[in-house]
C-alpha cells in the first residue's frame, strides 16, 4: 500500500491571505499542503489526518470574535493540536491567534510596523534549530499594530524588532509563531493597499509607493533569509510524521 504524503493543513483567515511563497516554499520539500478557508466555515481537520498546521494572516484582531466567528473554534482547535505534538506554524495573525489559543495575551503594539523592517533573534534564536538557519539579522515585510504582549507559559522569544519583543517565538518543541510576513511580495501587498487600511498606512507616515518599492529591492533578501527558514520548519514536520 503506498504511504501518503506529508500533509500540512494552511487555515486561510481571509480570501487575500493565502500561503503564497510560504506554500511554494513548503510544497517544494515534497510536502502536500491542504487549503482550508476557515472564513467560509470549511471544517478544520481532525488531528489524526495531519502531519503540520500552518496559519496564515488575517486583518482582524486575534480575539474579534464577534465579527469573525469561526475564529473561537480555531483557537481552541490549535490549542489541540499543540497539546498532541503537532508541529504548528503561525504567521501574524496565526501567529497571534497561537498565542492567544495556548494562554498568551496580545493587544495593541507601541506602533504600526508596516513595510520592511529589520529583526534580530535573540540568543535562544542563534541556536534554535528552526531560526538557526536564518543569520542574526535579518528582513521581513511587516503590516499590523497588534502583537504579542504576552507569551504563552513556557514559550521563548526567538527574535524581536525595535518596537516589537516578540516577533518569532517558540512553544515546546514543535510550535513556532513569526509576527512579519515572510509570505509576501509586492503584488499581495499592493493588493491589501488597494483594499485600504488607512489607519496603519496613515499612522506610519508612509505612501504606498515607497512601501512598495522598498518590498520589491528586498525581494532578494526575504528568499535567503526565509526560504532556508520554512525549509527546516518543513523538515521537522516530515520528521515527525515519520517518527
Amino acid at each position: 500500500m503506498n504511504q501518503r504524503r506529508t500533509r500540512v493543513v494552511s487555515v486561510q483567515n481571509e480570501v487575500e491571505a493565502p500561503a503564497a511563497r510560504i506554500g511554494v516554499w513548503i510544497e517544494e520539500c515534497d510536502v502536500e499542503l491542504v487549503v482550508v478557508h476557515a472564513y467560509r466555515g470549511e471544517p478544520l481537520p481532525g488531528v489524526d489526518e495531519i502531519d503540520g498546521v500552518l496559519v496564515m494572516p488575517g486583518s482582524m484582531g486575534a480575539t474579534d470574535d464577534a465579527q469573525n466567528p469561526w475564529l473561537p473554534a480555531t483557537r481552541a482547535w490549535l490549542s489541540e493540536c499543540v497539546s498532541v505534538g503537532l508541529p504548528v506554524m503561525g504567521i501574524c495573525l496565526g501567529a497571534q491567534l497561537l498565542a492567544a489559543a495556548c494562554g498568551g495575551e496580545v493587544t495593541l503594539g507601541a506602533g504600526p510596523e508596516f513595510g520592511v523592517v529589520w529583526i534580530e533573534l535573540t540568543d535562544e534564536g542563534d541556536v534554535d534549530p528552526i531560526t538557526g538557519v536564518m543569520p542574526h539579522r535579518l528582513c521581513v515585510t511587516e503590516f499590523h499594530r497588534d502583537g504579542i504582549s504576552t507569551l504563552p507559559p513556557g514559550a521563548v522569544v526567538l527574535a524581536s524588532s525595535a518596537l516589537f519583543p516578540v516577533q518569532i517565538f517558540r512553544l515546546g518543541t514543535h510550535t513556532y509563531g513569526v509576527q512579519g510576513h515572510p509570505e509576501v511580495d509586492r503584488e499581495l501587498v499592493n493588493g491589501w493597499l488597494e483594499l485600504g487600511d488607512d489607519d496603519i498606512l496613515g499612522s506610519s507616515g508612509r505612501s504606498i509607493g515607497e512601501v512598495i518599492e522598498e518590498i520589491h529591492q528586498a525581494e532578494g533578501d526575504f528568499d535567503r533569509f526565509w526560504q532556508p527558514f520554512f525549509e527546516a520548519w518543513a523538515a521537522l514536520v516530515i520528521d515527525h510524521a515519520s517518527g
